[in-house]
């Protein structure tokens, strides 16, 4: 499938203008399906009130005719979003439109994917967005209308534009460039998995789509790989999916699991029962009194167990049976380990 001609290479926005446009554009058309206020750049951007189900209806309207055009100019013909072109300038206005061109595509028909509510992570107070698959995707196929866009910043504009743990949630760092970028678009939507089905490729200078790593259905979410230390060191903060299957990043226990053994005694007391058997085993022999036995009972040691009887395991014997299950576990978990490739979004 080949994106229209529109959607252009680059886009030919600086990094304040792609802030701007961006968090006009999903103002007007993701939030009002999300029913909430989504991320912005601009930490002081407040959503006008009592216009959201009118801007649904734009939105609804383009779903049925698929008539671009007429969507974004009922957009502008509103009175809020014409005074945020009072001091833009002729290609501003045309760099507005080429951006809500992007995230309208969303809602086509030949999309493949929608933008949905998620819940599952804390750092964005479990109030966000993910991207999750409309038709099946084959492997090594792109998902051309899923686009991002980039924009380097300068050190200048980090300092005034972002704002550590409030709009820094979608910049990334290109080792190539030595320089921080904006991400984001549509695609700025994809959450990261440690084990993603999808990878960024670049579109063109400043542009990128994604890729299937494996095949996709119905229902399930487009993830990406960030990098390996996005979440902290090692993504030790991270909360994907694949995380908590594995029991690590976020979802790694604080301390190891106690077993419990058969008898119902916890590995640790089981352990001081031992030590205590082994110390009275120090007693000196003449210390023991043997206690008397009549002609009617016989030693235990002497008494032949019944095909239908167990022998009788001890507690020692009981300790190392735990043990050794804990370190065939332990060494299974080890070779559950997963490496898939994965390729990052900027090379």
């Amino acid at each position: 499938m080949v994106v229209e001609g529109r959607l252009m290479p680059s886009i030919g926005m600086n990094a304040r203008e792609l802030c701007d446009f961006d968090d006009l554009c999903t103002s007007l058309i993701i939030d009002p399906f999300l029913n909430f206020t989504t991320h912005k750049m601009n930490t002081r951007f407040r959503p006008v009130k009592g216009k959201q189900e009118e801007w649904k209806a734009i939105v609804e309207k383009y779903r049925i005719n698929q008539d671009i055009d007429m969507a974004i100019n009922e957009f502008l013909s509103n009175e809020w979003v014409k005074a945020q072109f009072q001091k833009k300038n002729s290609r501003q206005l045309q760099l507005f439109k080429e951006h809500a061109f992007r995230y309208l595509k969303t809602f086509s028909n030949e999309a493949g994917y929608e933008i949905t509510s998620c819940q599952r992570y804390s750092m964005e107070g479990n109030v966000g967005g993910r991207i999750c698959a409309t038709q099946d995707w084959v492997r090594d196929e792109k998902i051309p209308l899923l686009v991002g866009c980039i924009a380097e910043l300068t050190k200048e504009e980090e300092a005034q534009i972002l704002r550590p743990g409030k709009n820094d949630f979608s910049v990334m760092y290109s080792c190539r460039k030595n320089c921080a970028q904006l991400w984001l678009g549509p695609a700025s939507f994809i959450n990261h998995d440690c084990k993603p089905n999808c990878k960024f490729v670049p579109t063109g200078r400043d542009t990128a789509c994604v890729i299937a790593l494996r095949d996709i259905d119905i229902g399930d979410e487009i993830t990406c790989y960030y990098g390996d230390d996005f979440f902290g060191d090692g993504n030790s903060l991270c909360e994907c999916t694949t995380c908590e299957k594995r029991c690590t990043g976020k979802f790694k226990p604080a301390s190891p699991i106690k077993l419990k053994s058969k008898n119902g005694y916890s590995l640790r007391h089981t352990e001081m029962r031992l030590k205590h058997v082994n110390s009275s085993s120090d007693i000196k022999d003449s210390d023991v009194v043997e206690p008397k036995q009549t002609a009617d009972v016989k030693p235990v040691s002497q008494v032949q167990p019944t095909e239908n009887v167990a022998p009788v395991k001890s507690e020692a014997d009981t300790v190392l049976s735990v043990k050794s299950s804990t370190r065939l576990k332990q060494s299974a978990r080890n070779k559950l380990i997963d490496s898939p490739s994965r390729s990052g979004l900027f090379i």
